[in-house]
């Protein structure tokens, strides 16, 4: 795989727009998983890491060096750092870890499962000990014939659809996503789904809409719908992506913000060698309110 990233475009990525001062390397993340690119992954990670202690951003160069001497350690040796330096984590690096996670599980739903798993299998190999998602191991065979639970719920960080209570309240809230995104076309698009297959409609409400992007827990709404937006630049799919960009509008994204976003991944999709047919859509800047009525 190819060495994308260095010391000096991780700290063009972090300077890359004060909008995306807390999101600018899940948006990164999303964009290399989804090109195929997760090798990249660890360096933004171990970067936003040693970013995230008091006043270190006046150490940003520093410490983007460091990211990339850190990692290029022999792998025993590295991980004995690793795991040395984040042996108290911090709050706010537990937070970061997990903000990880889920923008990489969620970008499963858009450019498919093997590249987020990928994507987690490397962030995971690069993990500290301290800070790796508890979990506990998992026999399936004996999960098959009722000998124990698939899927503990102690260590997911999602409600899990065990009874009809659960379903109803996961599919109404992933409704609640999908109209808040899709707002005056929610009725269009939705038909649109269900008249190709309606099991197309179906398996994106039970199973994207409503227990993946309606989870807000560790993202919020705005965040997810940025790191959707990333995730939809580097694969060339310009209907889907007008939808996200205005959704992201119509969740309370500032068009600023979504189009520092759009931006970056573009950059990270170039560094990826990534092409498009037809160019990369944008949106309209809003008009002001002198062009609302009518002033030049």
């Amino acid at each position: 795989m190819n060495n994308i990233l260095n010391a000096q475009r991780l700290l063009q990525l972090y300077q890359f727009n004060p909008k995306l001062k807390d999101i600018w390397y899940l948006t990164a993340a999303a964009t290399f998983s989804v090109a195929n690119q997760p090798q990249e992954i660890p360096k933004l990670y171990h970067y936003a890491m040693l970013l995230s202690n008091e006043d270190s951003y006046k150490y940003r160069v520093t410490l983007a060096y460091k990211t990339i001497e850190l990692l290029s350690e022999q792998p025993q040796k590295r991980i004995n750092m690793i795991n040395e330096i984040y042996e108290n984590p911090t709050d706010l690096q537990r937070q970061v870890s997990a903000r990880f996670r889920e923008t990489l599980l969620k970008t499963g739903a858009l450019a498919g499962l093997p590249r987020a798993i990928n994507g987690l299998h490397t962030l995971k190999e690069y993990t500290p000990k301290s800070l790796l998602p508890e979990a506990s191991n998992i026999d399936p065979w004996n999960a098959a014939m009722g000998g124990e639970d698939p899927c503990p719920q102690i260590f997911t960080q999602r409600e899990q659809m065990r009874h009809t209570e659960n379903m109803n309240e996961v599919m109404r809230r992933g409704l609640d996503q999908w109209n808040m995104i899709y707002n005056k076309v929610s009725n269009r698009v939705v038909n649109n789904l269900n008249s190709s297959y309606p099991d197309l409609w179906y398996f994106t409400l039970m199973h994207v809409y409503g227990p993946l992007f309606s989870f807000d827990s560790i993202l919020s709404k705005q965040e997810t719908s940025l790191v959707v937006i990333s995730s939809l630049v580097p694969q060339d799919v310009n209907p889907q992506l007008r939808g996200h960009l205005k959704g992201a509008l119509n969740v309370g994204c500032d068009y600023d913000t979504v189009e520092a976003v759009r931006r970056l991944s573009i950059l990270v999709s170039q560094w990826c060698d990534i092409k498009w047919r037809d160019g990369i859509i944008g949106l309209l800047p809003p008009k002001s309110k002198s062009q609302s009525n009518g002033r030049t």
